[in-house]
């Protein structure tokens, strides 16, 4: 009896291949084969370093002999990472106008800029060839809307080469309405070996100390949920380079000494605000829904007499997460 049934079951099963199993099998065969023809012209409209950087990530290199470069800018989110303090005046990006580098607090409206990145590569071996710098602009603010501009290729030679650092140059015309906006430049390569620092930005603000010296800048929730703001305050700028010396040692210590040492140089509790000054925020605290921004008003009043530029650097946070932030150079003559 067993077998009996088998014998039906298995030809019934023929039938329904020969009745219409075909049709279903031949639909879905049908389906994939778009799905694939979808993805390929899609992947085909890629353009190189994008189709590059596109695949299975199990085909990487990981043997010793093959070298991966690590192209960067000054990039104040990896550094806040790394602890170490940041000036949103940023060293490698700056804005140019016949030939003369400008403020960003002078800049006209509808008006053609030349903005000029300065990109740099922390390896002493792999070279990055047709690397995409993806320029945009935003509000004065933190974490607010991003609008692209324009994306140029650069060659990105080893470092100590004649290639390195390399110079991204990107023409912009500033909106017709007046206002103050700062500049974002990011880029990324196939393998690289710290994608945690392409992302450099300028957002910078001049204000003139008449006691007190107040201004706003826009914060945004750029999450997918909402969160809860406050903000820190210091008074760090990059200090001067230290002088050559005349030969290097070979041993240069591993990356946490280093670390530390660079840590300890670019430590935000070494530049509070100044005796005598007073920052006030309003609000000093916030509450964002996701996608949601609000205008921060700050008021910093110096001490009498005052004469001189302090830059103050407004950082935005979320929990330990940082928003972004803007600096802002008090100045009185």
């Amino acid at each position: 009896m067993n077998w009996f049934r088998f014998f039906l079951h298995v030809l019934l099963q023929i039938l329904k291949a020969l009745a219409y199993g075909w049709i279903v099998a031949s639909v879905k065969l049908l389906k994939r084969l778009c799905r694939i023809l979808k993805a390929f012209c899609a992947y085909l409209k890629l353009s190189h370093w994008q189709q590059e950087i596109t695949g299975d990530e199990c085909c990487q290199f990981t043997n010793p002999a093959y070298h991966r470069p690590d192209p960067c800018i000054y990039d104040q989110y990896y550094l806040m990472s790394l602890n170490i303090a940041v000036t949103w005046d940023n060293p490698d990006i700056s804005l140019l106008r016949n030939g003369v580098v400008v403020s960003e607090t002078q800049l006209l409206p509808n008006t053609q800029y030349e903005i000029d990145a300065t990109i740099w590569n922390n390896s002493f071996l792999a070279p990055v060839a047709g690397m995409q710098v993806n320029f945009g602009y935003l509000s004065f603010g933190a974490s607010t809307v991003l609008h692209p501009i324009g994306s140029t290729l650069v060659n990105l030679g080893v470092k100590g080469g004649p290639g390195c650092p390399a110079l991204a140059k990107m023409l912009w015309t500033t909106p017709a309405t007046p206002g103050h906006y700062c500049i974002q430049v990011q880029f990324s390569c196939p393998d690289d070996s710290n994608p945690n620092n392409n992302l450099g930005q300028n957002n910078v603000q001049v204000v003139p100390a008449q006691s007190p010296a107040n201004f706003t800048f826009t914060l945004r929730n750029q999450t997918k949920t909402a969160n809860a703001y406050n903000f820190e305050v210091d008074t760090y700028a990059i200090p001067a380079a230290p002088p050559c010396p005349e030969t290097i040692a070979q041993n240069q210590g591993t990356f946490a000494e280093r670390l530390k040492k660079i840590q300890a140089i670019h430590n935000r509790a070494n530049f509070p605000v100044p005796a005598g000054w007073t920052v006030q925020i309003t609000p000093p605290e916030v509450a964002l829904a996701s996608g949601d921004e609000t205008q921060i008003a700050v008021c910093v009043t110096p001490p009498t007499g005052f004469v001189g530029t302090v830059p103050f650097n407004f950082h935005a946070m979320y929990g330990k997460n940082y928003a972004g932030g803007v600096t802002v150079y008090v100045s009185k003559t």
